[in-house]
């Protein structure tokens, strides 16, 4: 499984630890990522690859942040 993609759809999931960045704080520290993202999931995708911000639902969680 190649870690620089997103396991759901594929596009890169801009991960800087796997990008070798690990002195840069990876995007998916302080987002919050939907449940149902990590739910669609199999158990040999699971632990391997950050998934994208789309695909987690950090997009539209960061958008309803700004709104409230």
């Amino acid at each position: 499984m190649d870690t620089e993609r997103c396991p759901l759809c594929g596009r890169p999931n801009q991960c800087s630890v796997a990008a070798g960045r690990s002195d840069e704080p990876c995007w998916c520290f302080e987002a919050k990522i939907d449940p149902a993202a990590l739910e669609r999931l199999t158990p040999e995708q699971r632990d391997q690859a950050c998934l994208c911000p789309a695909c987690a639902g950090a997009v539209a969680a960061a958008k309803r942040d700004e709104r409230d």
